[in-house]
């Protein structure tokens, strides 16, 4: 059996390879076909045509599309992603300086719609029918049809301006400091012992994680009870429900592991969503993350630092997929020697 889940692992890391090749040229080719011209966009409307000869030279993008996608594809193996045209930086370099803000934000939103969304869709599948059982569903209605940029825009109101319990923007104070390591200000300031630096950007994360989390909560809600409701109906939980065991045991230990494979899989899709979905909320609350650098980036044509965005937010997903495929396997181990024996 071992050696089945080992193959299983394989087969799912080998498939990983060809997903990133196709993604790479698909997002190459959406990007070079949009209208704009790169070298237009750095000199000007006023630059003379010889002047945007020798930069697109510069560039290669006077070479044939094919041959300037093996070239990508060669600095793509080295970890080279080319020059933003804005900033003339490495677009690896800014997406490494910006990615950890959008994993905090993404983790800290999951967080709270995991909990939140499990708990409620537990309450509500476990008192069906009563009046906790409609209150939850009606509100996972409203969270499902409830649009982000509506939400964020109404919680800085209430809470921002009228109240003054939360900020507006950015992610710390500017008086706080304390050395960056992870890129994660939560986990950087319990390593250099800030508290005061921990309180303060769990304090600015507040907002825009309740705003990224509130429909993906939802979504987990509705999913959890009607998964729930579908295990606890199998003869084996009736059968522990004969036994004398109370309804905690009978839910926790015996429903809820066999319902959660449905329930894993929307909480990996609604975390690869988070990520691409998160350009609205960072943009709403001036999060420094890479939604908002790729929105800047839209505006400015910049092209090799929209490509290296997206190519990164699809890579996380194609992975997280990975990650769910492997839990799949661990929850149901009849799943791995299925695929295997395919």
């Amino acid at each position: 059996m071992g050696w089945l889940l080992r193959r299983y692992i394989a087969h799912r890391i080998l498939l990983l390879f060809p997903t990133l090749l196709g993604i790479t040229a698909l997002v190459f080719l959406m990007v070079h076909l949009v209208p704009g011209d790169p070298a237009q966009v750095m000199l000007g409307e006023r630059a003379s045509a010889k002047n945007l000869a020798k930069l697109r030279s510069e560039m290669g993008l006077d070479k044939p599309l094919h041959t300037q996608f093996i070239l990508y594809l060669e600095g793509l193996i080295q970890g080279d992603l080319g020059r933003s045209i804005k900033s003339h930086d490495r677009v690896s370099s800014e997406l490494l300086a910006r990615f950890p803000a959008t994993l905090e934000l993404t983790l800290a939103a999951m967080l709270f719609s995991v909990v939140l969304g499990i708990g409620a869709g537990v309450l509500s599948a476990v008192r069906r029918g009563t009046v906790l059982d409609y209150a939850g569903m009606t509100a996972s209605l409203v969270g499902v049809s409830m649009p982000i940029f509506w939400l964020g825009l109404v919680l800085i109101l209430l809470l921002t301006q009228w109240a003054g319990l939360f900020p507006a923007s950015g992610r710390l104070n500017s008086h706080i400091y304390f050395p960056s390591v992870t890129g994660l200000h939560l986990v950087d300031s319990l390593l250099a012992g800030s508290l005061t630096g921990f309180g303060n950007a769990l304090w600015h994360l507040f907002l825009p994680a309740i705003t990224l989390g509130t429909v993906p909560a939802a979504v987990i809600s509705r999913m959890t009870r009607s998964s729930l409701l579908e295990v606890m109906q199998e003869d084996y939980v009736r059968t522990a429900r004969a036994k004398g065991l109370s309804q905690g045991p009978v839910v926790f230990r015996h429903a809820l592991k066999n319902a959660f494979i449905p329930v894993l899989t929307v909480i990996s899709l609604e975390f690869g969503y988070l990520l691409g979905g998160a350009v609205i909320t960072e943009s709403i609350f001036a999060w420094p993350g890479v939604g908002r650098w790729l929105v800047l980036a839209v505006f400015a044509r910049d092209f090799r630092a929209v490509q290296g965005g997206v190519l990164l937010i699809a890579a996380t997903f194609v992975t997280i997929n990975l990650v769910t495929d492997l839990l799949y396997a661990w929850l149901d181990p009849r799943i791995s020697y299925a695929e295997s024996a395919e």
